[in-house]
């Protein structure tokens, strides 16, 4: 293990213990887990900067960049939030395919700590990455967080926001740290003294931290040491899984491991982006790459000797990420084709226990090829699971019983979002909310959009910005009448070349065009962050020619009231409005 501290360190630690608490903190958007949160739906509710108001007027822009990548280049994984670590300091916590960790002061762009991790990292073989497939992965809550309201959000501005936040919180929501003498931070309500820290699991066992369904557990962060009460209450980590397959438990403070690295996966696996829940951390493996079965593995984060269960599909490759349904207490997966042994999955949606991963349900057609993983969203009674298929489709599914009493029935299979010829871009989609005040006449419920990135010509959808040709973001309203669903093209975005999944903060769609790679016969063309107001589509913000190469789909993710994109030369850019320390 190689873990390259600079000098800025010591200098931050000194500037920021002079900075009024208050000042320092950078709102509730904390990103912490890859897509956001354990449903994946790439939302983050609030932010104290960012709204449609805001991204209406100038200001949003280009902050800073910083090469974390030099030669050979790898690319980049989604970061998440590392906020208060040093002293405070708003930080990100980012993996590369060189099997490398780095974490990044989000002000400023400047690397704290670069890490190389040692151990043997085979190089991928055809459709094996080798090294870092996936990103970091924080502990979130397993249940959804509720659909904010419609609201205005005050002018950017570091006076608006809120005091510092700890490092375990709701997805897409950040929370006051322990005091530093023990007590609540300042400026901020103090918890109830019975309560456990948000994100931390209530009961051992329980994901979604309810209910009777074991004993109490310890209230901390799995894997921390507690580093007494006269600190910050436990020490800060984040979990990584290293190109041998080993799971590191990283203290953000240092970049080194605070337990021995313990066995998860085969070497040079490819694994999809991790999430950590309770006392778990879940990922799912493809291709068969280094001898892996394909399957979702689970190792216990809060155990000495870090068990490990799995379920194998005994058929066709994890597509994506797995996801959490939003009441936290089942697991879900998407499965691709392939030859089936053994009661085994493909072109499925299957749900798991999170603690055994033993199979609850499924939903199969042998004709739906799903090439995302599951999202999850709640929708007035039913908690509903959206994945998309290779024919351009979207399906709904209920968590209750994802294809009825036949394995096969689905809520809605709607008409393509792409016209033939074209596919779906990124392996997962994005999904958000937005609650409408009751009325007289009327109950309070939910407008809910899907946002689907596809490449090629959108079929039977407004041409919103414009005629798109080479990709673009499909906005699908989704609507239920009597129990029945269906999904309306509500606009689109500018034409984008190969675009990523979409961000949501606040109200507000970001998408990026990820571009084109030069080669030896055709030019290349550079990312291009698009900013929408997520009811109608209007274009807000664009970030024009600030970007000079192109972008890996996997690096796109938002924070602390910034917006993050990898580059394809391992270069991380960074927008957001200015603040003091810029």
């Amino acid at each position: 293990m190689r873990v390259t501290h600079v000098a800025y360190v010591l200098s931050a630690v000194l500037v920021a213990s002079a900075v009024p608490v208050a000042q320092v903190g950078r709102g509730w958007s904390d990103w912490l887990a890859p897509y956001a949160d354990a449903q994946r739906t790439s939302w983050l509710r609030t932010d104290p900067n960012i709204s449609v108001e805001s991204m209406s007027q100038p200001g949003f822009a280009l902050q800073w960049t910083s090469p974390l990548v030099s030669a050979p280049v790898a690319p980049l994984t989604q970061g998440v939030t590392a906020s208060g670590v040093t002293l405070f300091v708003p930080t990100s916590i980012v993996a590369s395919g060189s099997n490398r960790l780095h974490m990044v002061d989000n002000d400023t762009g400047h690397v704290v700590w670069s890490r190389a991790f040692d151990g043997a990292s085979p190089a991928g073989a055809s459709g094996c990455a080798g090294g870092i497939p996936a990103a970091p992965t924080r502990i979130v809550s397993g249940a959804a967080e509720p659909t904010p309201a419609a609201r205005t959000t005050a002018p950017p501005g570091r006076g608006n926001q809120p005091g510092y936040r700890s490092l375990v919180g709701e997805p897409g929501q950040g929370i006051p740290v322990e005091g530093r003498g023990g007590g609540a931070a300042r400026g901020a309500a103090a918890p109830p003294p019975a309560a456990p820290p948000p994100g931390a699991a209530a009961q051992r066992g329980a994901p979604g931290g309810g209910g009777d369904q074991g004993p109490a557990q310890t209230a901390g962060i799995p894997g921390a040491p507690n580093v007494g009460r006269g600190g910050l209450g436990r020490a800060m980590v984040a979990y990584v899984v290293s190109g041998d397959g080993r799971l590191h438990v990283v203290g953000l403070q240092s970049g080194k491991d605070l337990q021995r690295p313990a066995p998860f996966l085969p070497a040079g696996s490819r694994w999809s982006s991790p999430v950590a829940v309770a006392t778990m951390m879940y990922t799912a493996t493809s291709g068969n790459c280094g001898g892996a079965p394909n399957g979702v593995f689970a190792i216990d984060l809060d155990a000495p000797d870090k068990p490990v269960v799995s379920y194998r599909t005994n058929g066709g490759s994890v597509v994506g990420a797995v996801a959490f349904s939003s009441d936290g207490n089942t697991l879900l997966a998407a499965i691709g084709p392939g030859a089936v042994t053994a009661e085994g999955k493909a072109n499925a949606i299957v749900a798991l226990d999170p603690k055994t991963l033993k199979l609850r349900d499924w939903f199969t057609q042998s004709t739906s090829e799903f090439v995302t993983g599951p999202t999850v969203f709640r929708h007035g009674t039913k908690d509903i699971v959206a994945a998309a298929t290779k024919d351009g489709r979207v399906m709904l599914l209920d968590a209750a019983s994802l294809g009825g009493a036949n394995h096969s029935t689905p809520l809605l299979v709607s008409r393509p979002v792409v016209a033939t010829g074209g596919f779906i871009a990124a392996e997962a989609l994005a999904t958000w909310a937005r609650s409408v005040a009751a009325t007289s006449t009327a109950p309070t419920q939910a407008m809910r959009w899907v946002l689907v990135p596809v490449s090629g010509r959108p079929s039977d959808a407004p041409a919103t910005n414009g005629p798109i040709s080479s990709g673009g973001v499909v906005a699908l309203r989704v609507v239920e009448s009597g129990g029945t669903f269906s999904l309306e093209p509500a606009w689109t975005s500018n034409d984008l070349t190969t675009p990523s999944t979409p961000v949501v903060v606040n109200g507000v769609v970001f998408a990026l065009s990820t571009g084109r790679a030069s080669t030896g016969d055709q030019a290349g063309s550079s990312a291009v962050l698009y900013a929408y107001e997520g009811v109608s589509g209007k274009p807000l913000w664009s970030s024009g020619k600030s970007m000079t190469t192109s972008a890996s789909p996997a690096s796109y993710w938002s924070a602390l009231s910034q917006v993050y994109v990898g580059a394809n030369d391992g270069t991380l850019y960074a927008f957001g409005f200015v603040d003091e320390r810029r």
